[in-house]
C-alpha cells in the first residue's frame, strides 16, 4: 500500500469513497434521507476546489487503485490557536478496513502536523461512533470533553464529541 499527497485527478475517486462510506459507515447513525441524498457530482466539484486550494493537506492510500483518503486543515475550532491542526476526514472503503489503511492514512496526517510545527490534532466523531472511538482511540487520540451538535441537511441533530492527540 501506497500513501501520497492527492491531486486533481483523484476527486473524483475521493467523492465516491466520501459518498460510500459515509452510507455504510452512518447507516443507522445519520437518517437514511441525508445518506441517500449524498452525491458523488456533487462531493466531485467539492473535492476539485479543495484540492486547488492551498489549506492543508489530503493524502490518499492506494492499493492498486485509491481506497481511503484524508484531510488535515488548521483547525476549524474557536477555541483553538495556530499550533492546533484538525483532521477533518479519514475515510477508507469498507472492504479495505482493518487491513491498515486508516492507520497509514492517521499516521501520515500526524507527520505532516509535525512537519508543520502542529502541537496537537485534532478531530470530531459522532458520538454513536463506536468503531471509529475506538480505531481513534488506537491510534492514540482521547476524549478531550467538548462536544457539539450539528444539525443535518434533514434538520436532525448529529451529536459529535471531540478527539485530541499531541504530535510530538
Amino acid at each position: 500500500m501506497l500513501v501520497r499527497n492527492a491531486n486533481a485527478a483523484d476527486a473524483q475517486k475521493i467523492a465516491q469513497i466520501h459518498v460510500e462510506t459515509w452510507r455504510t459507515a452512518y447507516r443507522g447513525q445519520i437518517s437514511d434521507a441525508v445518506l441517500d441524498a449524498q452525491s458523488v457530482e456533487w462531493r466531485a466539484a467539492f473535492w476539485r476546489e479543495r484540492l486547488t486550494q492551498a489549506k492543508g493537506s489530503i493524502f490518499v492510500a492506494e492499493d492498486g487503485s485509491v481506497i481511503g483518503f484524508c484531510d488535515l486543515i488548521p483547525s476549524r475550532d474557536k477555541d483553538a490557536d495556530k499550533t492546533v491542526a484538525e483532521i477533518v476526514a479519514i475515510y477508507v472503503l469498507s472492504e479495505h478496513c482493518r487491513k491498515g489503511a486508516g492507520r497509514a492514512l492517521c499516521d501520515c496526517a500526524l507527520a505532516e502536523a509535525r512537519r508543520h510545527s502542529y502541537e496537537v490534532v485534532t478531530l470530531w466523531v459522532l458520538a454513536s461512533n463506536s468503531g471509529a472511538r475506538r480505531f481513534y482511540e488506537a491510534m492514540g487520540f482521547s476524549l478531550d470533553g467538548v462536544k457539539k451538535t450539528e444539525k443535518a441537511s434533514d434538520g436532525s441533530e448529529l451529536h459529535e464529541v471531540r478527539f485530541h492527540r499531541p504530535v510530538a
